[in-house]
């Protein structure tokens, strides 16, 4: 840890904090403890409001949300308008009545070209889902095994027993102040620290001398030595699949592919003679915007840190919140 960090966690600097038990505005009721570790520097004692904390939190999910839906109306919007003007200009070069002598054939031809496009979306769809999954029960695999180096600790004597639930503490601070907010943006500790060493590995490291430095003198604590490495090394395993889960992505030659088989797929549609112009440009545009608004969920989940439907720090933020009013916390 940082000299900032020592300074805010001593105890000439916890001394002067509190916490407050106040009523929400909205009248909801709900009990808000403002753990004065959450402040940025030691201060005199003053009144925080983590109500309104939590208000922005939620604007902010509900604001992203909300852009996702913008974003994802104005895509399928945009491809059923150009689906509808590419038909338009179809059917003012060519006549009806020439389309409809290649009906037959064109209908066995795009069955065989909508049949294969249809499973390799389908395919695309489901593996970006189980990855996103996957990145899911990272996050949740990290928070589990960082909550039970925390709880572990609790039997540790002193020093290395407080020292480390502190260094657990600060690691989840971390990895949701600094780290979800880099990750949101696309981008992750490893890119943004070329020469120093990021904060989250510094602390598991921390964790690890930590650990490793305790001799244990009976089974029991043999037991629980041995526990504590292991829980280390689940940490440190999940953290570094989450790092690589963030950056990784569909590759681009596989984007080419969809979206150029999406283009191929409704413009072969326009190859159809019907005598009914509206009845037409109404299947278009439903095939254009089925095509459009699968490719946008692709996109969305794509990026399970970043993406539209990106996972958000809940799993660390339980965590942080039963490491501050824990019975067995030493905090």
């Amino acid at each position: 840890m940082s000299a900032r960090d020592s300074e805010r966690y001593s105890p000439k600097c916890l001394e002067g904090r509190f916490s407050e038990v106040r009523l929400s505005a909205d009248g909801v009721g709900s009990v808000l403890l403002a753990s004065a570790r959450s402040l940025f520097a030691c201060t005199p004692p003053r009144m925080y409001l983590l109500a309104s904390d939590c208000k922005h939190a939620r604007k902010g999910g509900w604001l992203s949300a909300v852009m996702s839906v913008v974003y994802g109306a104005l895509i399928v919007g945009g491809a059923c308008l150009a689906a509808v003007v590419g038909l338009t200009v179809v059917q003012r070069l060519v006549p009806v009545s020439v389309r409809e002598e290649h009906n037959d054939v064109a209908g066995f031809i795009y069955a065989v070209l909508g049949v294969i496009y249809a499973v390799l979306l389908a395919l695309v769809v489901i593996a970006t889902w189980e990855e996103f999954g996957r990145a899911r029960l990272t996050v949740e695999s990290e928070a589990n095994a960082l909550a039970e180096i925390f709880w572990l600790a609790h039997e540790l004597p002193e020093p290395e027993g407080p020292h480390l639930q502190e260094l657990a503490h600060s690691y989840a601070e971390e990895v949701v102040d600094e780290e979800w907010p880099l990750m949101a943006q696309g981008r992750t500790p490893l890119m943004e620290h070329t020469q120093a060493t990021p904060t989250g590995w510094v602390l598991i490291d921390d964790i690890r001398a930590t650990l490793q430095g305790y001799e244990p003198s009976t089974e029991a604590e043999q037991e629980l030595y041995a526990e504590g490495l292991d829980q280390v090394q689940r940490l440190a395993d999940a953290r570094r699949t989450r790092l690589v889960q963030a950056e990784e992505g569909i590759p681009s030659v596989l984007w080419v592919v969809l979206v150029v088989g999406g283009m191929v797929t409704v413009g072969f549609s326009y190859l159809f003679g019907l005598a009914n112009t509206w009845a037409h440009r109404l299947m278009v545009v439903s095939l254009a915007g089925v095509i459009a608004l699968v490719l946008f969920t692709i996109g969305a989940m794509d990026h399970p840190f970043s993406g539209g439907a990106r996972i958000e720090p809940g799993a660390f933020e339980l965590v942080l919140n039963r490491f501050e009013t824990s019975k067995l916390s030493g905090l």
